[in-house]
């Protein structure tokens, strides 16, 4: 692969990711579709956001819309805040229910919001409230293990070729872990059946029109799909999606 131009960096200033992320589970434990859709970080965002989705959409040399760019910055798993007299950083986990319950408002609002977990049947909902109580001591990305698919969510680069996409992810972090992560997945072909499991899985993708569809089965059941302990069993399908809008890409 070539050198980047120098302007590259420029125009990719210009580029926005939104997210709006379906996960089928075809799964023993779980039988729902999730569908998840964050909001946007105020109306300045949202408009700019809109502009660069009015812009043309590029198109690569076999017709495709061309992923290939810098998308989004990598993302925080924790908070690092300055102590009021400016001097200390502390990392904080307001998430953590065991070190104080009582202020942490979110949790308790998620705990008690059933509706933003799949229903699993009745001989494992008690797991996986005790793996959201307990999350900040157990959770596996919290001991470096991969997050795995779908918990690593949108990539924040991507390169693409007519018969590969490469997905990257946190190349700016200071994630040691995730400014190393990426995936190689193949347009076209068939998943490896005699593939051992992995947290980011057996993926391959194919065009549906001008969206790129990445299909991935065989992912590790040691990785979570999010940090409050929903776990998942062989079975998990998932169905990641890619378009892109002008300069915006829809993940």
């Amino acid at each position: 692969m070539g050198a980047v131009p120098n302007e590259w960096g420029q125009r990719m200033k210009c580029r926005f990711l939104t997210a709006n992320l379906v996960v089928s589970f075809a799964s023993v434990l779980l039988c729902a579709i999730l569908v998840g859709s964050p909001q946007q970080a105020g109306a300045d965002r949202a408009a700019r956001i809109r502009e660069a989705g009015s812009k043309p959409t590029p198109r690569a040399s076999d017709g495709h819309p061309d992923l290939t760019g810098f998308w989004g910055e990598p993302q925080r798993f924790v908070s690092v805040e300055l102590s009021a007299d400016g001097k200390t950083r502390i990392v904080v986990d307001r998430d953590a229910p065991e070190l104080d319950a009582g202020d942490h408002v979110r949790f308790k609002a998620r705990a008690a919001d059933r509706t933003l977990k799949p229903p699993y049947k009745p001989q494992f909902v008690t797991k996986q409230r005790e793996l959201m109580y307990t999350a900040s001591r157990v959770d596996p990305g919290i001991h470096c293990y991969p997050l795995g698919v779908p918990r690593i969510g949108a990539p924040t680069e991507i390169v693409q070729t007519p018969t590969t996409i490469y997905l990257m992810y946190g190349a700016e972090s200071s994630n040691e872990d995730m400014a190393h992560t990426f995936r190689v997945v193949p347009i076209g072909g068939q998943h490896n059946k005699d593939r051992d499991a992995v947290p980011d899985g057996d993926s391959i993708a194919f065009w549906d029109g001008d969206t790129l569809v990445i299909d991935v089965v065989n992912i590790d059941t040691e990785t979570w799909l999010d940090g409050d302990g929903t776990f998942h069993d062989e079975n998990l399908h998932v169905i990641e999606r890619l378009t892109r809008k002008g300069n915006t890409l829809e993940y």
